[in-house]
This record gives structure tokens, C-alpha cells and sequence, in this order.
């Protein structure tokens, strides 16, 4: 115990004053404030592109189609039907597109002359003159049009999870944010953790390590620092992030588009205890088993320059489970992400989506954590062997058939 402390907290110490750690909690921190700001700042800009219309109409459909449009749309004038449309007739009127609206036999005809064809608002402009085109075609009056039209549309829950759309769409928002930190914290925590056991090998520093201390206190004792140098950065996140959302006042931050950070999303049941806890055991699961693998292949590298090539294959299961959560995040209760919720390496993340969203059954929660125990203590024997023998293997990089000899040593 005395040899784990000592490893423990003297790794710990030299990670948290270490260049790439605190650069890289900076870093994180900075973005971190451009994910939660910036949206805001954007979203005005990204939310206008398009909406300046010029109506391109005889006076009587103008006059009629104007008002419509003018409810979802900034109409920045009308000229007659007969006006040539070209780019200085848009640029003159300061408009991103010109509607123009013919009264034709069957109704009208709508045809948009855009800048960019990407961005121009065709559901709007559609919505907005479907009255004007029901009048056209049928001749009913107004008053029988908008009766006809006016279909109200209430949402009911049926899930005991959320009550309301708003909930529905809050804990979606904040599952997505979750497993975006789930992901960079295993995975930049993981492979700090396989660069400091290849930093150890290649600067022959393990030999003298090995020569006083077990090789499996070394391992676990970089694993947990890992774990806690993790903990800490989620802490910092989540806490600038807290204060971020809480300080977006105003209608904008009532709105349902606020920051899923807000207080108010917090406290109330979009972060539950449930919530929280899936989030605590699946990091820890994730992270462990992660790390776990990173560190006893790295054990088995020569050079720092094998890192890359090495770490890039051993992320493929984290790949998936990242891309899985947000398939589950939509669909909780497709099959393909209800098996995927089980495989190792893969439902710490599918699972915790999962359960972020919709009610997840107890055998479901209870089998995916014994499952990845399972995995994690076949994983800690595979990697604990490696590392054992790996960590004094130098020259050329063992083969595989020398790495399976390993595995076949007794300890």
C-alpha cells in the first residue's frame, strides 16, 4: 500500500503541474465556453440567412400575399410581376430572394429567384401562402379558409420519464452534451495515460521502477491517476458550464432553445440522480477499461513515434460507442442499440444515453455493469500481463506470436 501511495500521488502531483495537462485543460475550458456561447451568438445570424424577401406580384395578390408572408418572413418590398429579375434587383432591395406569385388556373404559381439556393426559406414561404393558394383554387372566403385550417395539435406523453415536449427535447440536449464529455475525458485521459508508460519505457526509466515497486501496482496506480485527473477536469467543466447557462437571462434563455447548462434544466428533472449516477459508473467502466488497454499495449512499443499507429485501431470501439449514444439519444429502443448497450468498450456510452432519455428496465442496467465488470477484470488480466513483461522488452517490437507467449506465462 505504502508503494501505491508513493506512486500515486507522485505521478499525480507531476501530471497536474505538467505543460500538456494544463494546456489542455485551457484548452478544454475554452472550448467549453465556445460550445455554450457562441450557439447564442450565431444563432441570430444563422436564423435570419434567408428571410429578406422581395414579392414579385400584381398589386391585388400582393396585397394579399404580403401580410401572410410578412408573419414569418422581413419583406423588404414588391414591385410588379412584370419586373425583371436579376441580382442588382435583389441587391437593390437589400432582399436574399424574390417570390414571385402568378394567379394561374389551378391556383398560383410561386417561384423563388435566390442568391443562395441552399438557404432559401421554401416550408415558410409555403405555410405562409397556403391559405392564399386554398382562396385561389376553391374561391371560399377567408373566414371558411382559416376554420379549415386551423387544426390544433396538442403532444401527450406517454412516457412517465418526461411529461412534456420540452422535458423530451431538455434531456436530449443534455444527454448529447454528457456523452461529448464522456468521450474527450476517456479518450484524452487515456491515451495521457498510455503516453506516460511509453515515456517510462522508451526513457528505460521503468526498469528501475520495476526493480522496487510490482509492475501491477505501477499500472493501477497510472490508471487511477488517470481516473482522478478526469474527475477533476469534469468538475471544472461542468461547473464553468453551470455558470455559463445561469447567466443567460432574458426571454432568450426561456425559450426552449436555452442552454440544456441552465439552472433550471439542472434542478429540475432533466439532470436526475438517475441521470447523474449512469453518468459516475459508466465514465468510471469506460475509463478503466480504456485506459486499461492503452496501457498494457503501450508497454509493448519501442519508440513514442508508434503511439499514433497504435492508439488509432484501439479507439474503433470507442468510435462506435460514441457515434451508437447518439443513435440512442433518438432511438433508445431499436434493437441494434439495445444489443449494442451490452458489448463492452460500447454501452458505456450506449447505455448511459440510454438511460438519459427514456426509462431504461433494471436487468438492462444490471447485466450491461456486470457485463463490462466482466469485461474490465478480463481486460485488467490481459493488460497486466502484457505490461509485466512488456514494460522489459526492448529492441524490436515484439511479434505476435511472442505477445501471445506472454499471455500464455504463468504470472
Amino acid at each position: 500500500m505504502n508503494d501505491f501511495i508513493t506512486v500515486y500521488s507522485g505521478d499525480l502531483m507531476r501530471r497536474i503541474k505538467s505543460r500538456p495537462f494544463i494546456i489542455g485543460l485551457l484548452l478544454g475550458t475554452l472550448a467549453i465556453v465556445a460550445m455554450l456561447k457562441l450557439p447564442t451568438m450565431l444563432a441570430p445570424s444563422i436564423v435570419s440567412q434567408g428571410t429578406k424577401i422581395l414579392i414579385v406580384a400584381d398589386a391585388p395578390i400582393a396585397a394579399q400575399a404580403r401580410p401572410l408572408l410578412a408573419k414569418t418572413l422581413t419583406v423588404r418590398g414588391v414591385v410588379p410581376a412584370s419586373t425583371k429579375i436579376d441580382a442588382a434587383l435583389l441587391k437593390r432591395f437589400h432582399a436574399d430572394n424574390a417570390v414571385s406569385i402568378q394567379d394561374v388556373k389551378t391556383g398560383l404559381r410561386i417561384t423563388i429567384f435566390a442568391k443562395n439556393p441552399t438557404s432559401v426559406p421554401t416550408g415558410r414561404v409555403r405555410t405562409a401562402l397556403l391559405p392564399l393558394q386554398v382562396q385561389h383554387a376553391t374561391h371560399l372566403t377567408n373566414a371558411q379558409i382559416a376554420a379549415a385550417l386551423d387544426a390544433r395539435i396538442d403532444v401527450r406523453s406517454l412516457s412517465t420519464k418526461f411529461h412534456s415536449v420540452h422535458q423530451a427535447e431538455a434531456a436530449q440536449g443534455l444527454a448529447m452534451t454528457l456523452v461529448v464529455f464522456l468521450y474527450i475525458l476517456i479518450v484524452v485521459n487515456s491515451q495521457f495515460v498510455m503516453s506516460a508508460v511509453a515515456e517510462e519505457k522508451t526513457s528505460r526509466i521503468a526498469e528501475l521502477l520495476i526493480a522496487t515497486v510490482d509492475p501491477m501496482v505501477l499500472l493501477i496506480a497510472k490508471i487511477l491517476v488517470g481516473a482522478t485527473l478526469s474527475v477533476l477536469q469534469l468538475v471544472i467543466w461542468v461547473a464553468l458550464g453551470i455558470a455559463l447557462g445561469s447567466n443567460g437571462g432574458g426571454p432568450a434563455a426561456s425559450s426552449a432553445a436555452a442552454s440544456p447548462f441552465s439552472l433550471g434544466g439542472l434542478l429540475g428533472n432533466t439532470l436526475s440522480p438517475e441521470v447523474i449516477a449512469a453518468f459516475i459508473v459508466f465514465f468510471i467502466l469506460g475509463f478503466l477499461q480504456i485506459s486499461t488497454v492503452f496501457a498494457g499495449v503501450a508497454s509493448l512499443i519501442n519508440r513514442t513515434e508508434d503511439l499514433g499507429s497504435i492508439s488509432g485501431p484501439l479507439l474503433i470501439p470507442t468510435f462506435a460507442g460514441y457515434f451508437i449514444a447518439f443513435l440512442a439519444i433518438n432511438a433508445p429502443s431499436i434493437p441494434a442499440v439495445i444489443v449494442a448497450s451490452f458489448v463492452p468498450l460500447v454501452s458505456p456510452f450506449v447505455m448511459f444515453a440510454r438511460m438519459a432519455v427514456t426509462h431504461v428496465p433494471i436487468w438492462q442496467i444490471g447485466t450491461s455493469i456486470a457485463l463490462n465488470l466482466l469485461a474490465l477484470w478480463g481486460i485488467a488480466w490481459f493488460a497486466g500481463k502484457l505490461y509485466r513483461v512488456g514494460m522489459m522488452l526492448y529492441g524490436r517490437p515484439p511479434k505476435f506470436a511472442q505477445v501471445w507467449e506472454i499471455l500464455r506465462t504463468p504470472s
